[in-house]
C-alpha cells in the first residue's frame, strides 16, 4: 500500500513540479498582459487563442493522445525496428495534420473573424495564425514521441524552456506594440517551442525509415480511430469555451471576456499542477488494471485521496489571497473578479474530486459512456449555465454557473461509475472528502462576514489547521520526511 501511495505521490510531484514553474512564468506573463493590454486586450487575446486551440485540437485528430499508446506498446517490446517504424509513422501523421490545420485557418480566416468578433477586421490575424497552428502541431508531434518513449527528462526540459522563451518573447512585443503585438507573439512563441522541442527530440536515438504514404495511412488508421474518440470530448470542451467567450462578448462586451479569461487563467494555474500528473501518470496505471474492479477501486481511491490532500490547502489559499493575486498578477481594473475567483476555487474542489472517477470509462474503453459524460453532459451544462446565468447576473452569474456545473457533474459521475462499473468510494476517501469540504465551506463563507479582520483571521487559522491535517495524513502514508531525505542522499556523490 505504501509503495503504491509513494508512486502516486512521486509522479504527481514530478509532473506537477514542471507545472508549478510553468504557472509562475505564465503569471509573470499574465501580469505584463494585464498592464499593457488591459481587460479588452486580454479579451482579444483569449478569443484568438481559444479559436486557435480549437483548430489545433481538431486537426491533430487526437494523435497526441492515441499515438502515445502505440509508441508505448512498441517501446515495451524492445523491438528497435518496430519502435522506429512507429516513430516515423507518428512523425509523418503529425506533419500532414499540421498542414491540414494551417490550411483550415488560412481558408476560413474571414469566417473565423466574422463569427468570433462580428466583423472582418481580424481576417489577416487568422490568416497569419495559420503559422501558429502549423508550428504548434509539429511541436505536439515531437512531444508525443517523447512521451511515448518515456523521455520524461526531455519533456520537462523542453516544457520549461519553451515557457520561459514565451515569456521573454512576449514582454517586449506587448510593451512596444500593445494589442497589435498579440498575433506576432503567438507565432514567434509557437516557433520557439517547436525549436526547443526539436532540440531534445533529435537526441532520441532513432533510425529514419522509408515508409510510403499508403503504409502511413494503413498503419495510422487505428491511431486515428482511437484519437477521434478522445479528441471529441476535448474538442467539444474547447468549442464550449469558445462559444462562452463569444456569447459573453455578444451579450455583454469584450471587457467582460477579458475579466472572465483572467479569472479562469488564475484558477487554472492553481488546479493545473494537480491535473498535470493525472493524464501522464494516473491514467496508464488505471488502464493497466481496468479489467479488475477491486484494483480499479483501489487506484482511483488512492489517487483521489492524494489529490484532495494536496489540493485543498491550495484552494483555501486561493480563496484567501484572491484580492492579493489580482493586485500582484493583474491590475486594479480586475478587482471585479475577486468573488469570481473564490467561486471558482470552491467549484474546483468538486472538479478535482470527480476528475479521478472520470477516467474510469476511458480506461475501460467504454467509448459510449466516456463520450456522453465527458463530451456532452458536462460541456452542455457548462454552456447553458454560463450563458443563461451571465445574461441575468453578469460576471457573478458566470461564477455561480462554474460552481453549479461541477456540483452537478460530481453527483452524476458518482452515480454513473457506481451503476456501470461498481465503483465505490471507500470510507477513508469519503472521510477526506467531507472534512476537506468542511474546510473549504468555512473559509468560503467567512468572506461574507462584514468584518474583514474576522474573515481573514479565521480563514488563516482554518488554512493552518487544514495544512497540518493534510501533512499528517500524507506523512502517515508516505513518510514524507524519509522520502525527501532519501532524494537528497541520492544526489550526494
Amino acid at each position: 500500500m505504501e509503495k503504491s501511495y509513494k508512486s502516486t505521490f512521486k509522479n504527481t510531484l514530478a509532473f506537477g513540479g514542471l507545472q508549478i514553474i510553468t504557472i509562475f512564468l505564465n503569471l509573470i506573463k499574465g501580469k505584463f498582459i494585464a498592464v499593457y493590454l488591459g481587460p479588452v486586450g486580454i479579451g482579444i487575446n483569449n478569443l484568438l487563442l481559444t479559436t486557435m486551440n480549437l483548430i489545433t485540437t481538431f486537426n491533430d485528430l487526437g494523435l497526441d493522445l492515441s499515438a502515445v499508446r502505440s509508441l508505448s506498446e512498441a517501446h515495451e517490446t524492445e523491438n528497435e525496428e518496430q519502435t522506429n517504424r512507429t516513430v516515423t509513422i507518428v512523425q509523418k501523421l503529425f506533419f500532414y495534420t499540421a498542414l491540414l490545420g494551417a490550411m483550415i485557418s488560412a481558408v476560413f480566416s474571414p469566417l473565423l473573424s466574422h463569427f468570433t468578433f462580428g466583423n472582418y477586421h481580424y481576417t489577416v490575424s487568422y490568416l497569419l495564425l495559420s503559422l501558429f497552428v502549423f508550428f504548434t502541431t509539429l511541436s505536439k508531434g515531437q512531444q508525443t514521441v517523447m512521451r511515448g518513449l518515456r523521455r520524461v527528462n526531455f519533456i520537462i526540459k523542453s516544457g520549461f524552456y519553451g515557457t520561459l522563451a514565451g515569456v521573454i518573447i512576449s514582454i517586449p512585443f506587448y510593451y512596444f506594440f500593445g494589442i497589435n503585438g498579440i498575433v506576432p507573439t503567438m507565432i514567434i512563441t509557437a516557433l520557439s517551442s517547436l525549436t526547443l522541442s526539436w532540440y531534445y527530440y533529435r537526441k532520441i536515438p532513432k533510425i529514419k525509415l522509408k515508409i510510403t504514404n499508403r503504409e502511413v495511412w494503413q498503419e495510422g488508421k487505428q491511431m486515428m480511430k482511437l484519437g477521434l474518440m478522445l479528441v471529441f470530448s476535448i474538442l467539444v470542451g474547447l468549442l464550449v469555451k469558445y462559444l462562452i467567450s463569444v456569447g459573453v462578448a455578444r451579450i455583454g462586451n469584450v471587457k467582460d471576456v477579458g475579466l472572465y479569461a483572467a479569472a479562469m487563467s488564475i484558477s487554472g494555474q492553481y488546479v493545473g499542477f494537480i491535473l498535470a500528473s493525472l493524464g501522464v501518470d494516473y491514467f496508464p496505471r488505471l488502464a493497466a488494471v481496468s479489467s479488475d474492479t477491486d484494483a480499479v477501486n483501489k487506484v482511483v481511491n488512492e489517487q483521489t485521496e492524494i489529490v484532495l490532500l494536496l489540493a485543498t490547502p491550495l484552494l483555501i489559499i486561493m480563496i484567501i489571497t484572491s484580492p492579493l493575486l489580482i493586485k500582484i498578477l493583474l491590475t486594479k481594473d480586475f478587482f471585479a473578479i475577486t468573488d469570481f475567483i473564490r467561486f471558482i476555487a470552491f467549484g474546483s474542489f468538486f472538479q478535482l474530486a470527480s476528475y479521478c472517477m472520470g477516467y474510469i470509462s476511458f480506461a475501460k474503453n467504454d467509448r459510449k459512456t466516456y463520450l456522453i459524460m465527458e463530451g456532452l453532459v458536462g460541456n452542455l451544462f457548462n454552456l447553458i449555465l454560463s450563458l443563461i446565468l451571465y445574461y441575468f447576473y453578469g460576471l457573478f452569474g458566470l461564477a455561480i454557473g462554474y460552481l453549479a456545473l461541477y456540483i452537478i457533474y460530481f453527483t452524476a459521475i458518482i452515480i454513473t461509475t457506481r451503476k456501470l462499473y461498481n465503483f465505490k468510494i471507500d470510507k477513508e476517501s469519503s472521510r477526506f472528502f467531507f472534512i476537506s469540504l468542511a474546510f473549504i465551506l468555512l473559509v468560503f463563507f467567512s468572506f461574507y462576514i462584514s468584518n474583514q479582520y474576522i474573515a481573514y483571521g479565521s480563514s488563516i487559522i482554518l488554512f493552518l489547521l487544514n495544512a497540518a491535517y493534510s501533512y499528517h495524513h500524507l506523512n502517515k502514508r508516505l513518510d514524507i520526511k524519509s522520502f525527501i531525505m532519501q532524494k537528497f542522499s541520492r544526489k550526494k556523490p
